[in-house]
């Protein structure tokens, strides 16, 4: 059998901007592409089974098909009239800066494929159509390009495989840059009748959609001697019975507690309080009339492995090393290291205003790409760090000391958790402007690949495909630096002398650029390869640092900065229009909290008037509780929305509803916690442990380059520990808008 190779010249799909020469390969001359070349033209529909998982759009969502946009491209997907249909506002560069595709199918080796689908334009514009790799190196098995019109025209095609079978193929249609040359927009192009049928597939059956259980409890578990309560979703306004069964027996029942609607989820709903069950067992179930909740457990050991799940996620996302066995817990995990050769040199992007190269080795990446960056890396370390002091305070660290984290620096005689906030403290101290230099003690704000990548890419992989590059200095950045810096400088002061030194010097290396540069911001529109993390808002963090570099100089003048700033009085109570004291962008809390904490010069009535300032703080949030149908210590606010990460949002009140319970020991902080867990592992409007590794429904494919099984059969799960951004009213991601979810 003669075999025809077709070379081409092609462009990655979008998230990838690198140029590839590929091979496609197509076979003549088999019966099979015959048979189908002469159904196709009599017009007739494909014969064999259509890879393609929603063909006709009929019923109004186009999952798994989905739109993409790469900057500076941008347009919207939706479907109508049984079509589904792009609208392209802006074509970008490059023909796939504007594309919808389909992936989750197979192309074997050796099988023929029918193509056959319906187009057409709402103005004259061309498209490109591809059957290929989603991932590098891209190769394609069959490409067509038609000019659109108006009137709807069949794009028709055969193939047969010659290539190795490919698991993850996608089916692309491209109608960015050169296609859309010359075309007014915005325009927009639609499909409808697609097919890519291959007589030896049969489809699998459809998989029916699960069904959420009217009683949510927390998948986990409660505590014998703390609240127990279950969420019950029913139309009924009468009071229902329950039964608490365990091993399908009954151990207590009663009657469940009509609460109303709840606003935020439109769920009307009940609540089963079972506090007073207190024995220890696995496999309790609870029962309202035929539903059934999840199973769960009644103990006092419900978190002790989570908590070191999820402080593994930093040891799994570090940048430039090996992670390795046993640290990595199952070789699935296992990989090589990641930007080693060209971080050790990383040069100033153009745009940047700077001529040298930076050493900046190390760090975690980014929670979904392989960008780090300093403004969310800040807040994370903080966070670590404070932890650390945080049981200092309460006299113990043993839970998180040297050996418990299962890390390479496990046995060193440091606290395991203070080693692994090194990691990315040592990187963040790399990105400072060196002396000499313009701006000298401003810092980088990121640094990440010159464009997106895609998913189902590991970093040792993504290293060898494109240069990456430091962006511009801010002051957001800087106050990060000088902020966890000064912490880190008393933390490790007898620690590591000579690095508590380096630290605190380019933390007020740091204050001082700040200073003299306090309106250098981070662009909205820096987001080709990486997020933008832009902030604008600077007293805040100004605060943090004053805060953190008092407490660990006891320096007048940071003193003074504290005092002359209004959030020396007061605490934010809303970030991104929901009430909340801190993210990543609004940072005046964690100066309070360390203020509140670590010994510090503060008199007895500054001192109280900071820690007032938590406990006011955890009251509001103890009342946001009363106020939800989930009885969790968040809610949509004046916004009427769910933020984009708004799970950050409840973990950061549970946080300063712990620290109230540190500082008062009143029990209904402690129960605010409490009831916080409950809603992150299960008892929630969605039934959704959002932890992976956690629950009868946990996490299972966050947006991560590495962890993408689902995007990439060859990448693997999702590690346990690992907490989803939680549900957002943006709806800002695709797969959700193919969905056909609405925000309403």
């Amino acid at each position: 059998m003669s075999m025809k190779i077709r070379r081409s010249t092609i462009v990655p799909v979008v998230l990838l901007a690198s140029i590839a020469l590929l091979t496609g390969c197509k076979k003549k001359g088999s019966s099979a592409a015959a048979d189908a070349s002469a159904q196709l033209q009599q017009g007739g529909v494909p014969a064999g089974g259509n890879l393609i998982k929603n063909a006709d759009f009929e019923d109004g969502t186009s999952l798994p098909w989905n739109s993409s946009f790469t900057q500076p491209a941008h347009g919207e997907a939706f479907v109508q009239g049984g079509a589904y249909c792009l609208r392209v506002d802006d074509p970008g560069v490059n023909a796939w800066d504007a594309q919808v595709r389909h992936r989750e199918m197979v192309i074997e080796n050796g099988h023929t494929y029918t193509v056959s689908f319906r187009a057409w334009s709402d103005k004259p514009t061309r498209l490109r159509s591809k059957v290929g790799m989603s991932g590098p190196p891209y190769q394609e098995y069959w490409t067509d390009s038609v000019q659109l019109t108006q009137e709807p025209q069949t794009v028709q095609g055969t193939f047969t495989m010659g290539g190795a079978t490919d698991p993850t193929a996608e089916f692309a249609l491209h109608v960015g840059g050169n296609m859309a040359q010359g075309t007014e927009t915005p325009f927009t192009i639609c499909i409808d009748d697609v097919y890519l049928s291959d007589p030896q597939f049969t489809p699998p059956p459809t998989t029916a959609a699960r069904s959420l259980p009217n009683v949510r409890v927390n998948q986990v578990g409660y505590f014998p001697g703390a609240r127990k309560i279950a969420t019950v979703v029913t139309a009924s306004t009468e009071p229902l019975e329950w039964e608490l069964l365990l091993d399908g027996q009954p151990v207590e029942k009663g009657q469940t507690q009509p609460i109303g609607v709840d606003a935020d989820s439109g769920d009307n709903v009940h609540l089963v309080d079972f506090t007073s069950v207190q024995k220890a067992g696995k496999g309790y179930v609870h029962r309202v009339g035929d539903d059934r909740s999840p199973a769960f457990q009644i103990g006092d050991d419900l978190y002790r492995q989570l908590k070191y799940d999820a402080l593994a996620y930093f040891y799994h996302n570090r940048s430039g090393i090996e992670i390795k066995m046993p640290f990595a817990r199952d070789p699935k995990w296992a990989r090589p290291a990641g930007h080693v050769t060209k971080e050790k040199a990383v040069p100033c992007a153009k745009d940047a205003g700077c001529s040298y190269t930076l050493d900046v080795t190390g760090g975690w990446y980014d929670a979904g790409d392989h960008g780090k960056y300093v403004v969310n890396g800040g807040i994370s370390v903080w966070t670590m760090m404070n932890q650390y002091e945080r049981f200092n305070a309460r006299g113990t660290i043993g839970e998180f000391g040297d050996g418990k984290l299962n890390i390479p620096e496990s046995g060193n005689g440091v606290p395991d958790i203070l080693d692994e906030a090194r990691w990315q403290m040592e990187f963040m101290l790399k990105m400072q402007v060196p002396d000499g230099q313009p701006k000298a003690g401003m810092v980088h704000h990121k640094i990440h690949d010159e464009n997106w990548t895609a998913l189902g890419l590991a970093p040792h992989d993504a290293e060898q495909m494109m240069s990456r590059y430091l962006r511009p200095v801010s002051t957001a950045a800087t106050l990060n630096l000088a902020a966890t810096a000064a912490q880190a400088a008393r933390i490790w002061k007898k620690i590591d002398p000579a690095f508590s030194q380096k630290a605190l010097t380019a933390a007020e290396k740091a204050w001082a650029a700040a200073k003299a540069n306090p309106g250098v911001f981070a662009p909205e529109s820096d987001s080709t390869g990486g997020g933008p993390y832009n902030d604008d808002k600077l007293e805040d963090d100004f605060f943090w640092a004053a805060a953190e570099l008092w407490i660990t100089t006891n320096a007048d003048k940071y003193k003074q900065e504290l005092t002359a700033s209004p959030y020396w009085t007061k605490l934010t109570r809303e970030v991104d229009g929901v009430p909340s004291a801190m993210n990543w962008g609004t940072t005046d809390a964690l100066g309070t909290i360390s203020l509140a904490i670590v010994p510090n010069g503060l008199s007895a009535a500054e001192l109280a008037q900071q820690r007032k300032k938590l406990t006011d703080a955890a009251d509001q949030y103890l009342g946001l509780i009363a106020k939800q149908g989930y009885r969790m210590p968040f809610g949509a606010g004046a916004s009427g929305t769910y933020p984009w990460g708004s799970n950050s949002f409840v973990l950061n009140n549970m946080m300063i509803l712990a620290l109230a319970h540190d500082l008062t020991k009143k029990p209904e902080y402690l129960e605010g916690v409490i009831l916080g867990m409950d809603y992150l592992l299960g008892r929630n409007a969605l039934s959704q442990s959002y932890v992976s590794g956690y629950g009868e429904n946990p996490l299972l494919n966050p947006h991560h380059r590495f962890w993408a099984k689902q995007a990439d059969a060859r990448f693997p799960e999702v590690p346990p520990g690992a907490v989803s951004g939680g549900p957002n009213s943006g709806l800002q991601d695709p797969y959700v808008q193919a969905a056909g979810l609405k925000c309403i």
